[in-house]
This record gives C-alpha cells, sequence and structure tokens, in this order.
C-alpha cells in the first residue's frame, strides 16, 4: 500500500471517530506524498465544505477538476460549492459538464461491456455530440468577426438549448452589447436570466427588450417578452 493511500486510509478513521481536524491535515499530507490522487482531493474537499470553508472546498475542487478534467464529482462538487456561495451561473456550468460526463461515461461503459446500448442513451449522447459542435463552431464565427451578432445569439441559442444558462446569458448580452436593437437577443437574455433565478435582472432585461422590439418593429420577440414580463411583475 502507498504512503498516500495509507494516509488516506488514515484520515477517513480519524473521520469516523469525530476529528475532523485531524483529517484534514492527514488528507493534506496524503496529497503532498501523491498529488494525483484524486480520493485524497475529494475527500479533503467535503469537510472543507461540511465547515462551510467554502474558500478553501473551491479551491481543492478546483485543483481536483484541473488534474483530471473528466472526473465527475469533482464537477458534481464544484456545483455544490458554487450554489453555497451563491454563484449560480457557475454552478450551472459545472452541473452542465457533470451531466456531459455522466452521458459519456455511461455510454463508454456499456460499450466496452458488450451490451447493447439503450437508445436513449444514444439518442442523448448524440444530442450532446451534435449540441457541443454547434458551441464549437459558433465560438470560430466569433474568433473571425468579435462583432458578430448572429455568431453570439447563436451561441447563446446553443447553450440554452443544453440547459447551460450561465453561458447562455454571456453571449446573449454580448449580442445586445454589439446590436443593442437586436431584440431576440433580448428573449434569450431574460430567458437565461430566469432559469438563473435572477427575476429582477430579467426584468429589467426583457423591458429593454420590448422597447427594441418597438422601434425595429419586431412584433413576434417583443410579444413573447411582454407575456414573460407580465407574468414576472406579478410575481
Amino acid at each position: 500500500m502507498s504512503r498516500a493511500k495509507e494516509l488516506y486510509d488514515s484520515a477517513l478513521q480519524q473521520f469516523k471517530n469525530e476529528n475532523t481536524d485531524e483529517a484534514i491535515r492527514l488528507l493534506h499530507e496524503a496529497i503532498r506524498a501523491d498529488s494525483h490522487f484524486p480520493d485524497a482531493y475529494e475527500a479533503l474537499g467535503l469537510l472543507y465544505f461540511r465547515q462551510k470553508r467554502l474558500d478553501e472546498a473551491l479551491d481543492i475542487m478546483q485543483e481536483l477538476a484541473r488534474i483530471e478534467p473528466e472526473n465527475i464529482m469533482a464537477h458534481t462538487n464544484l456545483s455544490r460549492i458554487y450554489v453555497a456561495k451563491g454563484l449560480i451561473e457557475e454552478a450551472e456550468k459545472e452541473q452542465a459538464e457533470a451531466r456531459r460526463l455522466s452521458w459519456k461515461s455511461e455510454l463508454k461503459a456499456k460499450i466496452q461491456k458488450g451490451e447493447a446500448v439503450p437508445a436513449e442513451i444514444q439518442d442523448e449522447a448524440a444530442a450532446q455530440k451534435r449540441l457541443e459542435e454547434k458551441i464549437q463552431n459558433y465560438r470560430k464565427v466569433i474568433e473571425l468577426d468579435p462583432k458578430d451578432v448572429l455568431g453570439y445569439f447563436s451561441l447563446g441559442t446553443a447553450y440554452l438549448e443544453g440547459k447551460m444558462y450561465g453561458p447562455a446569458r454571456e453571449a446573449f448580452e454580448q449580442a445586445v452589447g454589439v446590436n443593442a436593437d437586436h431584440t431576440p437577443s433580448y428573449l434569450g437574455w431574460g430567458q437565461a436570466l430566469e432559469a438563473l433565478g435572477r427575476t429582477h435582472d430579467a426584468i429589467m432585461v426583457y423591458e429593454g427588450g420590448v422597447a427594441a422590439g418597438q422601434r425595429r418593429g419586431d412584433i413576434i420577440p417583443m410579444k413573447k417578452m411582454e407575456t414573460r414580463l407580465a407574468r414576472l411583475q406579478k410575481k
């Protein structure tokens, strides 16, 4: 048994004995003994989270995600930490990444075992791949022309499709920054903000979008925003 594993096992025993501080010390030693020991990072991050030491928990989980980018629990726990810190957009992004990695892992495991892959998993994996390709293509469009409002709008729409509301909000906001009269981007921006629980901000965006729609005569997105605006204002 490696030194890092011995320290990790001792840390778990200390935690069971309610000696959390000693468990944390041992986990740090385990990481120093093996800087690529994912179980130690995850356990340490969770102990910090239990103690509400959120900044320290965040640092540890971010390091785990750095050394193991496809570690599902790293992204799942990052989402939990961000929620606790009130950083909803960052939490949504990590949750989406954890969901993507989970689909990928499930599909890979079934293929390796020679099992039949359920149609829903195949469909989900194919849809996820198409979505990732769309996102990459729209990013390339923006790289070629940072003033392409349709590029930002399309990117935001793809993020909305994938329920990645934080990146969607950012893309739509950039679209409006390029063209303050692009009514459909206001609609997408407001929808992303609603999904993030930012009702007041969504109201402000919809109000701006309705004004833009009136200037441009964009009836359909304007009417959609008026409906959503009225519903939010009633709340």
